[in-house]
């Protein structure tokens, strides 16, 4: 990010608190290390970590009973929300890295944020993934009709603009009577993706605070596979013009040494082209 980010952009990491001394050493001026426990609702309390759960945090709400994993990182990113000041949030996961420069002000367009959705759309069951899709019609209030069309709106470099998120927020308590993370942690299959691009498009019309592109700005492998060295070069650098981001996911199975050589390959082009240039 150090390297290939320009513009205005401020990097959070939201840790442990057992973690929390692993990632100080990074925190700066464009990089502030925050707590989960700072994030997230007052009403929730970190349990311990899960040993045989690949270290993940156990965490303990009254109304609901206990999130771990999954259901901690979407209440983490719409609780964030809370505490920021930024107009504009960007997440990307932890096993995304940066292969191109971009500019940040990409993001925002005469103060509209720009959000991620699928060009087409598709009926339910043939959405990305059908059960995020009911879930979040569900939550939301919304009709659910076999036939109706709807965008997909899940990626790995996604942005949100954050007084909708607040919004969001206030129209799930507002119609289902409840905290709205106590009633996304009653759920299994909830995104927290899926949520804000149907509260954007279903919910909160017109939306004059956000613009929507099509193209995925990180080049993505969701499904376990493992590659070989060739491969990994391949997927890391046969990039559409769009892509400024490759990711990996981490139980994908492939050597992270590999992906490593690829990041370390780009931004030594990187810097070279820079040198030239100047």
């Amino acid at each position: 990010m150090d390297i290939f980010l320009s513009g205005s952009w401020h990097h959070y990491i939201i840790v442990d608190k057992n973690d929390l001394d692993m990632f100080n050493i990074f925190a700066g001026p464009r990089r502030t290390i925050l707590l989960t426990n700072d994030v997230a609702p007052s009403s929730m309390y970190h349990v311990s970590q899960i040993p045989f759960g690949g270290g993940r945090s156990l965490w303990w709400a009254r109304k609901t009973g206990f999130f771990v994993g999954w259901h901690m990182q979407q209440i983490i990113k719409m609780g964030v929300a809370s505490i920021l000041s930024e107009q504009g949030l960007a997440y990307c996961d932890s096993d995304v890295f940066f292969v191109r420069p971009f500019d940040t002000a990409q993001l925002n367009h005469g103060g509209r944020q720009r959000f991620f959705r699928s060009k087409l759309r598709f009926t339910l069951q043939n959405t990305g993934n059908p059960k995020y899709t009911k879930a979040g019609l569900e939550i939301l209030n919304l009709p659910i009709n076999e036939e109706a069309k709807h965008h997909t709106y899940i990626d790995n470099f996604v942005t949100w603009h954050r007084p909708t998120v607040l919004a969001l927020r206030d129209h799930i308590e507002k119609v289902s009577g409840h905290d709205w993370y106590t009633h996304l942690g009653g759920r299994f299959a909830v995104s927290e993706y899926t949520l804000y691009g149907l509260f954007v498009d279903e919910v909160a019309k017109p939306r004059p605070a956000v613009f929507a592109e099509s193209d995925s700005l990180c080049k993505t492998q969701w499904n376990k596979q493992s590659k070989t060295e060739a491969e990994v070069e391949s997927f890391c650098q046969d990039l559409a013009p769009h892509h400024v981001a490759v990711g990996v996911q981490s139980f994908a199975g492939v050597d992270l040494n590999l992906l490593k050589k690829q990041l370390a390959l780009a931004i030594s082009r990187y810097s070279a082209t820079t040198k030239r240039e100047t």
